[in-house]
């Protein structure tokens, strides 16, 4: 008899349970496909310096979120709309073969480092030097590009010029020493 009195409340909880249920589902379903079909990668530039030597350098980490590896053909820098390929550079210290396909496995990262004159390189030569935004980038071997900017490095390479620049500035202010003659 309570049954057949509350049938429509009941119908009602039901229904509620129900898309509760469904709204849930929805939500794992679209969180788990995009770990499994989106592949994002996150990059990290780190402004460092060595605790033993005191010398400045750049960490760069290309991180892989998703569960699925990627293979890399191309890693570089972007400063402004010029891009200069790390590829090579970064076998050499990793001591990998060139020919040698960079993976990052899933839920990993790799690492490497920049000195000050290597990051000097990444000035281009047509511009007059001039440092613009920026941005690690890496291309997987299907063609796709991920980048993402990195300030820090970018503070680094603009505090070394800054101070190379004062350097220069101060040796051709300070004037030479006078030259007795009898």
């Amino acid at each position: 008899m309570w049954l057949n009195e509350n049938a429509g409340v009941l119908m009602l909880i039901i229904g509620i349970l129900i898309l509760g249920a469904l709204g849930v589902s929805l939500w794992i379903l679209f969180t788990l496909r995009s770990q499994f079909c989106v592949q994002k990668l996150r990059f990290t530039g780190l402004y460092a310096t060595d605790r033993v030597t005191r010398t400045k350098y750049a960490s760069l980490t290309i991180g892989n979120k998703s569960v699925r590896e990627i293979a890399i053909k191309e890693i570089g820098i972007k400063n402004g709309g010029v891009a200069f390929d790390l590829t090579t550079l970064y076998r050499y210290k990793a001591g990998l073969d060139e020919r040698a396909h960079i993976v990052i496995e899933q839920r990993y990262s790799i690492d490497f480092s920049l000195s000050v004159d290597e990051l000097k390189s990444l000035l281009p030569d047509g511009k007059g030097g001039r440092l613009g935004t920026l941005r690690l980038y890496a291309v997987d071997l299907v063609g796709n590009l991920y980048q993402g900017k990195i300030a820090p490095v970018r503070k680094l390479l603009a505090d070394t010029l800054r101070v190379q620049n004062a350097a220069g500035a101060q040796k051709r202010t300070v004037p030479a020493p006078e030259q007795k003659t009898e």
